[in-house]
């Protein structure tokens, strides 16, 4: 009577990182194939995540398929077999939980290169230490390519990603995109000398036909109010590299979740990339979004984040990290800026290169009858 086969899954994961150390799906699978013949083992499925981290399962398809497969007992398995532990997860409490339900139903692992076996009592151990080493690699990979996506952008180079709305990316550099780039225009012109908002100007562009280029990353053929406030908000128009404005940070009190936060210390350089706005027209935009942002319960702490960045960028462009000033000290910069053009700065307030008033309706060197609300601030700084 012929003895019946071992079945077993095979699970194949990669990301980007791993693709370029060597270790393609098809790689993978040739060596766990080769590994089932020499020992008679029945394939009875083959599951594979193409470019997705180890950090966690969530998010894993077709691992989460497998583990459905194994709770079900369809095929009866008693294995899965994967090319390395570090294919299986990167996650160490991951690994061992995942590794614990499938035991529960009867499957262990085998990891083919490793040389484990997790239905041996030194194979467990063996996984136990392998996945902890494996979460510390992943780590280390995580701060490497963050490390060289800022050094690229220190160079002024464009680090990674499709290329904003108005480029293209041609040999690793920013090109602008001309049929693109009209519309990008158009926004910033509307939103700066005009009374629309995002919501506006999104109308607005509707109404006369203009439409969004279908792209890889985005067939929306509408430009909606979010995407013209990220334009409006992004550096990159204005002939800017930035690195670190949003940051993914793990969510308190969970393992796997994590959210995406707004951060002000972020680095800014001069792009290698041609600017589709001048610097002034960029400040103007930012000034306006700091008027009509409700965030803020008190409009002058709106006045004063946005003084801090036209500031920095104007000059403190060497700055690689964000600067603190307080209100007193941002009146001071600009009380010495205006004297140097010949500009009083008393109880009233001239801001001849930085402002365009859009709170009330005056010429864009006319005084602002807002700042009498900082004249008592202006005074105090002016005096220290």
């Amino acid at each position: 009577m012929k003895k019946e086969k071992i079945k077993v899954y095979l699970y194949t994961r990669v990301s980007t990182t791993m693709q370029i150390d060597g270790y393609s799906l098809d790689a993978q699978k040739t060596k766990m194939k080769a590994f089932c013949d020499y020992n008679e083992y029945e394939i009875a499925g083959e599951y594979e995540d193409a470019g997705k981290s180890g950090k966690s399962i969530e998010g894993r398809v077709s691992f989460n398929q497998m583990m459905e497969d194994i709770k079900s007992g369809k095929d009866g398995v008693s294995y899965v077999l994967v090319f390395k532990l570090s294919r299986f997860g990167r996650n160490a409490a991951d690994v061992l939980a995942t590794l614990q339900v499938m035991q529960d139903f009867g499957v262990n692992l085998i990891c083919v290169e490793d040389g484990i076996d997790s239905s041996k009592d030194v194979g467990k151990l063996m996984i136990s230490v392998l996945s902890a080493v494996a979460e510390i690699e992943r780590e280390n990979i995580r701060v490497q390519t963050m490390e060289g996506r800022m050094q690229k952008a220190r160079e002024g180079k464009w680090n990674g990603g499709f290329a904003p709305y108005g480029y293209a990316l041609i040999d690793g550099k920013l090109e602008v995109n001309e049929e693109e780039a009209v519309a990008i225009r158009m926004i910033f012109d509307q939103y700066v000398n005009t009374d629309l908002g995002a919501n506006g100007i999104a109308k607005y562009l509707e109404n006369h036909g203009i439409h969004k280029i279908a792209r890889q990353n985005g067939k929306n053929p509408l430009f909606d109010a979010a995407l013209i406030r990220r334009i409006i908000q992004n550096p990159v128009y204005s002939g800017k590299i930035s690195y670190g404005r949003r940051r993914t940070e793990k969510v308190h009190g969970t393992r796997n979740e994590y959210r995406q936060v707004k951060k002000d210390d972020y680095l800014l350089v001069d792009g290698l990339h041609e600017a589709l706005v001048s610097e002034e027209v960029w400040e103007q935009a930012q000034v306006k979004v700091a008027a009509q942002a409700k965030k803020y319960e008190n409009p002058d702490e709106s006045l004063i984040l946005i003084l801090k960045k036209i500031i920095r960028r104007r000059y403190f462009p060497l700055v690689e990290r964000g600067i603190a000033f307080f209100d007193a000290y941002i009146l001071k910069f600009l009380y010495l800026i205006s004297s140097s053009m010949g500009a009083s700065m008393s109880s009233e307030t001239y801001f001849p290169f930085f402002f365009r008033c859009f709170t009330h309706s005056v010429s864009r060197y006319s005084i602002c009858p807002f700042t009498e609300r900082k004249s008592s601030s202006a005074q105090a700084a002016m005096a220290s």
